[in-house]
Order: C-alpha cells, then sequence, then structure tokens
C-alpha cells in the first residue's frame, strides 16, 4: 500500500496547483466572491454523507481494514449540517420555491457536483475493502488541499465581515486533521498492506481517476466563480430577488442608524443595508486600541437630559432621551467595544429596518437609484443616502510607501517593537495613539508628516490632537530619543532590513536627508471609497478627493437625489467643526430628515410662533442657548432662526438649522430675519497661548463682542445681508441667566423690533449704501459700542444726516403720504424730504414728463440724480400707504 499512498501524495501536490486555489489565495478579491461557487457544491455534500453512511460502511464486519473505514465515515457523515449553516451565514439561504430549488440542484452550474458523486457510487458499490481505502484515502487527499486554502477564505471572511464558517472554515479542518483513521498505528497498519502488483496497477488507475474527477469538480467551481466576477451571477436566475423602497440607506454604522431611527418614527419607506452582521462593525476595529476619544462625562451637575448631551459625545438622539450610551460606560473615555453593544441594543430596541449582510457592489441610476449587491439581489430607491463613512485608507502619493505597514492590520502588541526605530507617518490621534503604545518598548520613535501638530485645546477642533493621546509630546520636547518631524518625506527604499527615508524639512532653510528605520506605519487617515457608484451618478468629489462635494442640504453637487450622512457631512465643515463626530452629525442628521420631510413630503419644517415682543423673544433665545444641545456642540455651524413678518404680530422660530441652509435657500430671501448661535471668539485659533488669554470682565457688556469662550451671538439678517449684530457676554459656566446677558440682548431686540427694518436695510435696500459699505460701518459700530449705525455711516460721508433721519422718522410709518397729490408728485416731495433731490430738481423733471410723456423716475434716472433702486424703493412705501397708487408711475421700463 506504500506505493499507492505516495502516489496519492505525488496527485495531492499537483492538485493543490489548480486554478481554484490560486483563486482562493487571491486576497485582492472580496472574500465573498471567492466562496460564490458555495451553492454549487451542495449536491456533493449531502449525497458525500449518504456515500459514507451507506455505501462505505459495512455492518457487521471481521475485516480490519473495514473497520477502519467504518470508523472514519461514523465521523464524517453528518458534515452537511455545518454546510447548512454556512450557505444561511453566506447569506445563500434564499427564499425560493421548490420548483426553482430543484431546477438549480439540476442544472448545468451544479452537473460536475452531480457527476462526480455518481462515479464515486461506481467506484465503492460492491467493492472491496481494500478499494474502499484508496478510494477513500484519495478522496481524503484532496479535501486536505481544498479545506486548508478554503479555511483561509473563511478566515478573512470572519475579520473583516464578521461572517464565521463551519464547514468552509477551520473547525471542519481539525475535524479532518484529528480523523482516529490518521493516528500512527493506523497509518503503520495501512502502510504494511500486501498488494499484488497487477492489483496495485489497477488502484493506480483508479487514484488517477479520482483526482481527475475532482481536479474536474474544482475547476467547475473556479469558472462558475469567475462569471460571479462580472456580475453574472448565475443564481441569480434561480433566486436573486428585487426590493423597492422610497430611501436606501447604505450602512448601519452610527449615522446610519440616526437617519433609520427618523424614517422608522416617521413612517417612511425604507431600509438599511450593511455589509456586517452587525450595527457599528467599523468600531469592532476602531481605534487599534479601543479606546474612544469621544467623551462620556456622566456626572454634569444637570438633570435636565438635553443639556447633558452637550458632554455626552457617543449617544444617538431619540425623543424622549431614552437611549443614552451613558447607560454602556462609566469610563469618560470609554471602550469601543461599548460604542459596539450600544449600537445593537439601539438598533434593536426602535425595530430599524435593517439587512445585514448586504454588500452593495454597484449603484446606477435611472429614474431611480438601482443598487446590486454580492448575492446578484438589486435594490431601488428614490432616495439614496450613503452612510457608510470613510472606509478606504487615504495612501499619499510617496515613492515606496508600499514599503510600509497600515495603520488597519499594524500590530498592536508593544512588545513587537522591542528595541526597534519606528517611523509613523501622519500627524492626527491615529498616528499619536500608535505612537503613545509604543513608547515602552521602542528604541526611537519619529512622527513625520509636512505641516506642525495642531492642538485641539487650541483650535476647538476635537478632531486635532488630543491631550489623551499626546504623551508623546513630552518624550520629544523632553530629550528622550522620540521627535516629531515637520518634513516632506520623498522617498522610501528597502536596504536589507532597512528602510531608508529621504526628508525634506519644512521649517530648515531646504534641508534634507536620510533617516534609517526598522518599521514604518502609515496613519494618514481614511477616505470616501466611490467605487461602487457606475458612471451614472458617480459624484464629484472635493478635498483631495477625500469626501463626496455636497450642497448645504448634504445633496451630491452633481447627482440629484444622492444624499450623504455622518462622518461625509463633515465636507461642510472640514477640520473647523464637529460634523465629522457622533455629537455633531447626530444633529445634522436630524436636520436632514426634516429637509426630507420638508422637501420631498410638503411637510413645513419644524417651528413654533411666538408673540412679536422683545421680552417674549429675549426670553425663547435665552431659554434656547442655556440648553441647547446642538448649538453648544455645532458652533458657528448650526443655528437657531427666527423670521419677523411685517403684518404678523407673532414670529417663527425654527430650531436647528445650519447657516449654509439658511443663506443658501429661500429662507435667507427674508427681509427680516435673526440667527441664534453659539460661538468662540473670531481670534480664538488664533491665540498664541490658550491657557493665557485676556478675557472682558464679566459686567462689561458693551465689549461683549470681545468674548473669546463660547458665547451666544444674534444676528440681524436683510436678505443675505447683515444689517446688525449682538453677542451676549461669555460666562465661566456658560450660563446666561444674569441681567448682565439679558439686559443688552433685550435693549437689543427692542432697538430692532421698533424699526421693522433697521437703517441698514433701509439705506441697502434704497441703493444708497453698498453691501461692502455696511459690514465696514458694522465694524466700526463693534468698536464703538455706544455709537448707532446710522451715525457709523453718517461720519463715513456715505449717506447724509438728513436721508438717514427721512428714513427713520418716516419710512417706517411709511413714506410722507399726501391723498391730495397724485403719485409723481409725491414721489418728488418724498425724494426732497430724504434730501435726495432739490425742488428745483423735481419741479424740472415733472415739466420734461408732461412734454415727453416719460415716467418720472425714468427722467430723474437719465438726469443721473438718483438711481432706479431708490426709485424702487420710494414707490413700494408709497404704495404700502396709498393703494391706489400705482409703483409702475416711477419704475423703469
Amino acid at each position: 500500500m506504500k506505493e499507492i499512498l505516495e502516489l496519492i501524495e505525488n496527485n495531492r501536490s499537483n492538485f493543490s496547483e489548480l486554478n481554484l486555489f490560486r483563486f482562493l489565495r487571491n486576497q485582492s478579491i472580496n472574500p465573498v466572491k471567492r466562496l460564490a461557487f458555495a451553492p454549487c457544491i451542495s449536491p456533493f455534500v449531502m449525497s458525500f454523507g449518504d456515500l459514507n453512511k451507506y455505501v462505505l460502511q459495512q455492518h457487521p464486519t471481521s475485516d480490519k481494514i473495514q473497520e477502519i473505514i467504518n470508523q472514519h465515515t461514523a465521523e464524517e457523515h453528518n458534515h452537511w449540517n455545518w454546510f447548512l449553516e454556512d450557505i444561511q451565514a453566506l447569506g445563500y439561504d434564499f427564499n425560493i420555491n421548490f420548483n426553482s430549488t430543484l431546477k438549480f440542484l439540476w442544472s448545468e452550474e451544479t452537473k460536475s457536483a452531480r457527476w462526480i458523486s455518481y462515479q464515486l457510487y461506481r467506484f465503492i458499490y460492491d467493492a472491496d475493502s481494500i478499494q474502499k481505502l484508496v478510494v477513500l484515502e484519495a478522496m481524503e487527499a484532496t479535501s486536505s488541499v481544498f479545506f486548508s486554502e478554503i479555511s483561509k477564505v473563511a478566515e478573512e471572511l470572519y475579520k473583516t465581515k464578521s461572517i464565521k464558517c463551519r464547514y468552509f472554515g477551520e473547525h471542519h479542518l481539525k475535524a479532518e486533521e484529528s480523523h482516529s483513521a490518521f493516528m500512527p498505528e493506523t497509518d503503520d497498519y495501512i502502510n504494511k498492506i500486501f498488494i499484488p502488483q497487477k492489483r496495485k496497477e489497477e488502484l493506480a488507475t483508479i487514484v488517477n481517476q479520482i483526482f481527475n474527477l475532482f481536479s474536474d469538480l474544482t475547476e467547475s467551481f473556479f469558472q462558475y466563480a469567475i462569471k460571479y466576477q462580472d456580475n453574472s451571477f448565475p443564481l441569480n436566475s434561480y433566486c436573486s430577488q428585487s426590493y423597492d423602497y422610497e430611501y436606501i440607506i447604505i450602512g448601519a454604522g452610527p449615522a446610519g442608524l440616526q437617519l433609520g431611527y427618523f424614517l422608522e418614527n416617521s413612517n417612511r419607506d425604507y431600509t438599511i443595508l450593511e455589509s456586517g452582521d452587525s450595527p457599528g462593525t467599523f468600531f469592532k476595529d476602531y481605534p487599534r486600541h479601543r479606546k474612544l476619544i469621544s467623551i462620556n462625562k456622566r456626572n454634569t451637575g444637570y438633570s435636565d437630559p438635553e443639556i447633558n448631551l452637550r458632554w455626552d459625545w457617543n449617544s444617538l438622539l431619540t425623543q424622549d432621551y431614552s437611549k443614552n450610551f451613558t447607560d454602556y460606560s462609566k469610563k469618560y473615555f470609554p471602550s469601543a467595544d461599548n460604542l459596539v453593544e450600544y449600537f445593537n441594543d439601539y438598533a434593536k430596541e426602535f425595530s430599524l429596518n435593517i439587512k445585514y449582510g448586504v454588500t452593495v457592489e454597484k449603484i446606477s441610476k435611472n429614474q431611480g437609484f438601482v443598487l446590486l449587491d454580492s448575492y446578484g439581489n438589486t435594490y431601488s430607491c428614490k432616495y439614496l443616502v450613503i452612510a457608510t463613512g470613510c472606509p478606504k485608507l487615504y495612501i499619499p502619493e510617496i515613492s515606496g510607501i508600499e514599503l510600509a505597514e497600515k495603520y488597519t492590520d499594524v500590530s498592536v502588541n508593544p512588545e513587537d517593537f522591542e528595541n526597534q526605530r519606528v517611523l509613523i507617518i501622519g500627524k492626527g490621534n491615529s498616528a499619536f495613539e500608535t505612537a503613545d503604545n509604543l513608547i515602552d518598548t521602542a528604541v526611537t520613535i519619529h512622527i513625520c508628516s509636512p505641516s506642525p501638530v495642531t492642538m485641539a485645546w487650541k483650535t476647538k477642533y476635537v478632531g486635532h490632537l488630543r491631550a489623551v493621546n499626546n504623551n508623546f509630546l513630552d518624550t520629544y520636547q523632553l530629550k528622550s530619543q522620540n521627535a516629531i518631524l515637520d518634513a516632506e518625506i520623498l522617498g522610501i527604499r528597502k536596504n536589507r532590513n532597512e528602510y531608508v527615508v529621504n526628508v525634506k524639512y519644512s521649517h530648515a532653510n531646504g534641508e534634507s536627508e536620510e533617516l534609517v528605520y526598522d518599521r514604518i506605519i502609515l496613519c494618514t487617515g481614511f477616505r470616501f471609497d466611490d467605487s461602487i457608484f457606475d458612471v451614472t451618478c458617480k459624484p464629484a468629489l472635493t478635498i483631495n478627493n477625500r469626501y463626496p462635494a455636497q450642497t448645504s442640504e448634504w445633496e451630491s453637487t452633481n447627482i440629484q437625489d444622492l444624499y450623504f450622512a455622518g462622518i461625509l457631512m463633515h465636507m461642510r465643515d472640514f477640520k473647523k467643526k464637529q460634523s465629522g463626530f457622533i455629537h455633531g452629525f447626530r444633529y445634522n442628521i436630524r436636520t436632514l430628515h426634516r429637509i426630507f420631510e420638508h422637501k420631498h413630503h410638503h411637510a413645513p419644517l419644524p417651528s413654533r410662533k411666538i408673540p412679536l415682543s422683545p421680552q417674549a423673544i429675549t426670553d425663547f433665545i435665552i431659554d434656547r442657548v442655556n440648553t441647547s444641545s446642538s448649538l453648544w456642540q455645532q458652533t458657528d455651524f448650526m443655528c437657531d432662526l427666527i423670521t419677523v413678518s411685517d403684518d404678523s404680530q407673532e414670529v417663527q422660530y425654527f430650531d436647528e438649522l445650519t447657516k449654509d441652509y439658511i443663506h443658501e435657500g429661500y429662507l435667507g430671501r427674508h427681509e427680516h430675519y435673526y440667527t441664534v448661535s453659539l460661538e468662540f471668539g473670531q481670534n480664538v485659533a488664533d491665540i498664541t497661548d490658550p491657557f493665557a488669554i485676556d478675557r472682558v470682565h464679566k459686567e462689561d457688556a458693551f465689549n461683549s463682542s470681545q468674548s473669546e469662550f463660547i458665547h451666544p451671538v444674534i444676528r440681524r439678517f436683510h436678505k443675505n445681508t447683515l444689517i446688525a449684530e449682538h453677542h451676549v457676554i461669555e460666562d465661566l459656566a456658560s450660563e446666561w441667566k444674569e441681567d448682565v446677558h439679558i439686559q443688552p440682548l433685550l435693549k437689543f431686540m427692542t432697538e430692532q423690533l421698533t424699526h421693522s427694518q433697521g437703517i441698514g436695510a433701509h439705506l441697502l435696500e434704497a441703493g444708497l449704501l453698498t453691501s461692502e459699505q455696511l459690514e465696514v460701518a458694522l465694524e466700526d459700530q463693534e468698536r464703538q459700542a455706544t455709537a448707532r449705525l446710522g451715525e457709523v455711516i453718517q461720519k463715513r460721508g456715505w449717506v447724509k444726516e438728513r436721508t438717514i433721519q427721512f428714513l427713520l422718522n418716516q419710512v417706517n410709518n411709511t413714506l410722507v403720504d399726501h391723498p391730495a397729490l397724485n403719485a409723481c408728485t409725491q414721489l418728488g416731495n418724498n425724494l426732497v424730504e430724504a434730501g435726495l433731490l432739490t425742488s428745483a430738481q423735481v419741479d424740472e423733471a415733472i415739466q420734461e414728463q408732461k412734454i415727453s410723456n416719460k415716467r418720472l423716475g425714468e427722467i430723474l434716472v437719465n438726469h443721473g440724480w438718483v438711481n432706479s433702486q431708490t426709485i424702487e424703493y420710494m414707490m413700494k412705501h408709497l404704495s404700502k400707504a396709498n393703494a391706489t397708487a400705482q409703483p409702475e408711475v416711477a419704475v423703469m421700463n
């Protein structure tokens, strides 16, 4: 038997180099795609159980060889149960009718799996125990190759998709390797079995035939998988399904869950497609060292859950504050594992419609969007929301960069870097998180990028370097062999077991040098992956192609109805505000949902009506700035909106809109509105030492605009032009409840509402002042706390005092109105009253009108005495006083 076993081993070696196994080793191919042939193996797996149970076994027996066969096959015949589990885990357990199932099982795709079963029966049925043993040994040889290769794919699948396989995985491989038939004493017995020469030749032929059969089988699997790579999935014709929704969200991370919550509550037709087996799979792997830098402050001194969200950076929003992350960890910087648990519970508690194990391979657009998944299923929708985050590593263009290890898979065991020189490329939190982990073991650590380190405590942007990750700074500044390099990396090359890095320093008069390291780690962040979009809907990219370009509604700038949620929203406030983090984008997503309801379903934007009185508005503003978590988290990005209508005794108060959305849309066309926001001082990012700031005195309300710490800012606009601005002075506890906060705001609102349209807006509308001049005047007014805007404009010499007084005294009570006079005469009188014309000019123009039959306004403009915008403005206010007056008398053609 020894020679037969040697022949089997030779065949086994050749068998391992077949196309299928080279294909399985190709890690550039999605592991799901490498296992695409799994359904095709069904006939063989199920019949193999019968082969072991009913054909190979023989009872009773006194034959030692048959006893070995019986023992082996008794362990094999139930493995098909594992196969069924894997079919379900891989997503092939389709709900299809019986006819379709039979069609697939007896299709061309499964022909080889059926045929090999028939042939194996032929070799075994009525064969003696020696022939059965030889067939079994040959099958086991092919099996060991198959399962050793496919178990590696299964392991990769588990790491990347969290899909656990038993039949295709290590579980089955270990079972195969532990068969009692492979025990040393059994092997020794089999090797010593004597076989005559002629019988050897017969058995050798059978061995070769068995390997040929399995070679044909693996080739059919390979061809099937290759077809699948081109999205021509043969199983589609039997079991692929189509789904249609109004909204589809791709990604069940925190952004997908948050938007799903709001869509669920509004009873919209939606689904969330998630490639993993649970929500928040990104956080199962990242951050690599598991400590989050999003704070979890449980004890705040407040009982109001809305206020508490100011220091809870991990919770998703709910209508009743019922599901908070603070119940999942007591740590200020919690573990990412706690966040994964929270996301799972959030999805279950609110019954979000999530489809797990769905990897979207392709997105196209015709009337609506069509999505194709890795199993050939199609999903269509009218509105598509991408909430996948930035899953693709950002790789800088550096010669030799492929020699660097990546943050995504580098070892996190410090002992692996014992006594080594390490270069870390990048200066974000992932770079310093990695460096901090290696301080105990590495010889030298250098952190390098062209730009200096930016500290979050200085910029107030939480994505810059955080104190929790900056222990490394001490080791640099206190001479502990580590360094931070501001340098451009020109190239990397390998020299034996070392890496030589050519750097050019940013602040050393062009100095360059070569530095040598044992390890290089790339920590340069992530970017958006647009590879799933075909040419019909590929979104435009921006910021070094790291983010999709978006409107103020977070809609693609070039693909209608394609929206983005989560960290992708950060494109609108990149490295300035907090849209790249849960505590920022959770509010963006609530606003996005309100935009959906307004834009797609004709629901009004949520607002409240409050009395048109300075006191009522002041009280409302004070309450909002003292409680709102959205204004607190999204400083100078998100704001409240107050719109004032001349014909109403109430104002509308809108919560939580972005400034860009207001100013770029119809809301910004209001003639009289206010924004309410929380902001840091304008110069806070330029302060050299954020721990040594000269602050305004807490009682110095006149200089409240010089506040550097977070404080409320109320701005008045006429359309998109800033008319007036008020700063509520900063407070150490950020509680604006004292007279020094309330009374100046009340005075400001009283002044603004007394004149329904401020002097700046009037002069702008009348064409007597440019928007640039108004901005300069407002800046002057800020520097002169007691000065009125009209006085500043007059001193600048841009408008006469008489004109300003006329507009203040007359326009807000409508212009001078003499019913006995016609519209032309009234227009002339008002222009004279305003100091814009002389009486002689008006008389001359009226006489000319009688002769020429031209419009009075046209005559005045032709002479260059006034501009057409001023004429239109005057006639607009005349028409309010005199319903019979026709503005077109004076307006230009």
